[in-house]
């Protein structure tokens, strides 16, 4: 018995490899699967590589209320623009010499001790400061100008607002959008200080009150170039944040009167400010994955599941009888047979015949339970006279890779198995 198991296990079948079709064929949908997985993570990369902020006037922010279109013109313009969410960074910064430094919002998110060191490095180096509609924070920053809340609440001031001023970026820029918010000269005739761009238009009207002084200079934007006081350097108040938005830069005369304000000095720092540990925190791996991601991804998971059903799917029981199922031996070779040539599988075809074979040629020699495949060809080749060599290549090594070869080989196999008596 352990003669047919060794001839059955390490007797005839080659060690030819597969052809590379069939491994293709196997392996096809891991192919297409790995494809797949490697294009939708280098799109995810592409994708969030360079991911923006949709903060409002944030300078990174593409959408209507960011201020990236006037970074990048400034940039265009020949101005170095730094942008930074980090406090140190923009503290560092506007010390360079030569600097505008740009808060385009949430000043109030800046403690004094903020404020005052951003106030030391201006003063220090005869640098500028623009704000951004900064509401009564404007007051933290300098003693000279403060929010003008004279005007009436009844007031509707006309849509465009005219300079009214000499300052001469204002007059070349001509009407702006009017915004919601009027700045004003704190104290009556502070020297230095200009403003433009005064709320004009049906009920507009100086009613008292407030803390601004009756009959003070008020406007939009105001220019205080330095007189001492909390900034004794030159401040810019952009009284409308519309002004710089990347929805409203292009009307009227907004962009040339923002784009004026802040090229004044080579460098321009803009810092937007961040609450305390936001622009540190580390994202997690769902804040680098687009929105459009994660819906493609629950869409595919419907067709994955019926791509499965459909690959793994049967045609019924395999057997309709009760077991055990008897199924005669020459369906059994015929449905191999039948296997063998649609696979092409020559080569296990022939091993199945010279599996037979040499089990009974050794039986004919009476060759032992201990005679192995070798020793049987040994046999063969004694009992008819045949080189060993030419029976090794019936019996064992040969290869055919075409079914003419096949026929050849079987055709010797048969012969030789006749000649045994």
């Amino acid at each position: 018995m352990s003669a047919l198991i060794d001839v059955a296990t390490r007797g005839t079948r080659s060690s030819a490899a597969v052809p590379l079709t069939a491994r293709l064929r196997s392996a096809g949908v891991w192919i297409v699967a790995a494809i797949a997985i490697l294009i939708t993570v280098i799109a995810t990369m592409l994708m969030t590589s360079d991911r923006e902020s949709e903060a409002p006037l944030h300078y990174d922010s593409t959408a209507r209320e960011g201020t990236k279109a006037m970074v990048e013109t400034l940039r265009d313009h020949g101005v170095e623009v730094t942008t930074t969410e980090d406090y140190e960074t923009a503290h560092k910064a506007s010390g360079k010499p030569d600097t505008t430094l740009l808060i385009p919002t949430k000043a109030d998110l800046l403690s004094q001790g903020d404020i005052d060191g951003f106030q030391s490095q201006l003063a220090a180096n005869d640098n500028r400061l623009a704000l951004i509609d900064p509401g009564h924070m404007v007051q933290e920053f300098t003693d000279r100008i403060t929010v003008d809340d004279s005007i009436s609440p009844l007031a509707t001031p006309d849509k465009i607002s005219r300079p009214h001023c000499e300052v001469p970026a204002a007059q070349a820029a001509g009407g702006v959008e009017t915004g919601e918010t009027e700045y004003a000269e704190a104290r009556k005739g502070t020297e230095g200080l200009s403003t433009c761009y005064p709320f004009t238009g049906p009920g507009v009207s100086q009613v008292g009150g407030g803390e601004v002084t009756p009959g003070s200079a008020h406007g939009q934007l105001i220019v205080d170039e330095g007189g001492g006081g909390k900034a004794d350097f030159p401040v810019t108040v952009l009284g409308n944040p519309d002004w710089a938005t990347n929805a409203g830069i292009d009307e009227e005369g907004n962009a040339s009167l923002v784009l004026s304000q802040l090229s004044q000095s080579d460098h321009l720092v803009v810092y937007y400010p961040t609450e305390s540990g936001e622009s540190e925190s580390t994202p997690s791996t769902l804040d680098y994955v687009p929105s459009w991601f994660i819906a493609g991804a629950l869409w595919l998971v419907p067709c994955v599941l019926i791509l499965l059903l459909i690959l793994g799917r049967r045609f019924g029981p395999l057997a309709v009888e009760r077991l055990p199922v008897i199924v005669p031996a020459v369906e059994t070779v015929h449905g191999r047979a039948a296997l063998a040539a649609r696979s092409h599988d020559r080569t296990g075809a022939l091993h199945t015949l010279r599996t037979g074979a040499l089990l009974r040629v050794a039986k004919r020699l009476a060759l032992g339970p201990e005679a192995g495949p070798r020793d049987i060809i040994v046999g063969i080749a004694n009992a008819t006279g045949r080189d060993p060599a030419q029976v090794d290549s019936v019996f064992s090594s040969a290869v055919p890779s075409t079914d003419s070869e096949l026929a050849n080989i079987v055709h010797q196999l048969t012969l030789i198995e006749s000649e045994i008596s």
